[in-house]
């Protein structure tokens, strides 16, 4: 019988996957938001019976198996039906994915909103709800019980589809290694993530809007389409009685935050789940770097959104053969994926003024008074009115110039 407390990843490692907590049969762990808003796993002394389960499941102290190729296979990808294209964030490759496994009778878990604007994994088993699912959402997901039901689905034979964070898939795998499951049925997708801020701060900030618009937000879409894809100009907010409200400058500084790294968890500076070889079957991004180290041929596309999917696994080749009709698809340089996301293998540094803003946002989480952390440089100001009032094509050939 071990006598000794589980020893868990420090805290500035700790990516918030919660297989911890969901591994304990004990109910001894419970995620628990810091100062900041980010969730880290608290023990319940009375409650641990020093089994160990939760210090072998953490995929910090203990990477997940992974053996998935060093080398995959890069396309630049578009979903052909138009109407849902314009609906994702991107190329909407992942509702293509998500399609094929409802189609065959599985199940879908990606991150939604809930009523209070938080976010966590959901599970989707009709096609018609897929919509929550997609659409880029700058803050940090709740697993809650996610890898539990997976793990249950598994057991029961459903096929089952994970899109999440590079840090979540490795703590469902690590999860489901401890449980000896197998993952024959569990396709996974990750993205190229430049890093998750906290709940708390995005409530901040939403407090902000929602009293100056005296309405009460029920959705928002970090990456409106009206100005192409190339996009840090606007956010877009849906109010429960205004309806869709378009946010420039000051009322866009939570995502101009995110962007400048302003508050993003402390282990997306150093971490340990981006790099070409991943665990997940699918990585998929915005296509950036596309046409930089070869010609492509169809750049009028890029205002419609084209994404990255980079084949990680045999599974996931298998899977591509069957979306080639829902899906426009051209083989492309690993290195050009690579040049044109940088969080594809490096993690995002550090912004100058952000131990400023965490002390400042500790006394003080009133948004009017954070705001002169997002005053835009003589640069950023430029491309703003670019962006708006010369629109996505001058931009996109502005990028292509760098």
């Amino acid at each position: 019988m071990n006598n000794q407390m589980p020893i868990l990843c420090p805290s500035d490692s700790c990516m918030g996957c919660g297989a911890c907590e969901q591994i304990c049969p004990f109910d001894a762990i419970h995620m628990i938001p810091d100062s900041h808003g980010f969730l880290h796993p608290h023990i319940e002394p009375e409650k641990c019976k020093k089994c160990l389960r939760c210090e072998n499941v953490c995929p910090v102290n203990h990477k997940p198996d992974n053996k998935n190729s060093e080398h995959p296979i890069v396309y630049a990808a578009w979903n052909i039906d138009d109407d849902i294209r314009k609906d994702s964030s991107s190329g909407g490759v992942f509702s293509v994915v998500a399609n094929y496994v409802i189609g065959i009778g599985g199940v879908c878990w990606g991150a939604a909103y809930n009523e209070d604007m938080s976010v966590s994994y959901q599970c989707i088993c009709s096609q018609n709800s897929l919509f929550r699912l997609r659409k880029s959402k700058y803050l940090q997901s709740r697993t809650d019980n996610a890898y539990i039901q997976i793990y249950s689905q598994l057991c029961d034979g459903k096929t089952v589809l994970f899109t999440g964070t590079p840090c979540h898939v490795n703590g469902l795998y690590s999860f489901l290694q401890q449980k000896n499951c197998s993952t024959e049925n569990l396709i996974t997708m990750d993205f190229i993530c430049h890093g998750t801020p906290s709940y708390k701060v995005f409530r901040a900030y939403l407090n902000w809007i929602e009293n100056k618009y005296n309405d009460k937000i029920c959705d928002f879409n970090f990456r409106d389409k009206s100005y192409g894809t190339d996009n840090g100009l606007l956010t877009v907010g849906e109010f429960v009685k205004k309806g869709k409200v378009k946010f420039f400058k000051k009322e866009n500084s939570y995502f101009t935050g995110m962007l400048k790294n302003l508050y993003i968890r402390e282990c997306c500076h150093h971490c340990i789940s981006n790099g070409i070889k991943r665990n997940a079957d699918f990585t998929i991004a915005d296509f950036w770097g596309l046409g930089k180290k070869s010609p492509f041929n169809n750049e009028k596309e890029k205002v419609n959104g084209i994404s990255l999917i980079a084949v990680n696994s045999i599974k996931a080749k298998s899977v591509l053969n069957h979306l080639h009709d829902s899906l426009f698809l051209e083989q492309r340089p690993l290195d050009e994926a690579v040049e044109g996301n940088i969080n594809y293998t490096k993690s995002s540094v550090k912004h100058p003024d952000g131990i400023k803003f965490w002390q400042e946002f500790e006394r003080d989480t009133n948004w009017e008074n954070l705001l002169h952390f997002f005053k835009p440089t003589l640069k950023e100001y430029i491309l703003y009115l670019i962006k708006r009032y010369m629109g996505p094509e001058i931009t996109n050939k502005l990028r292509r110039m760098k």
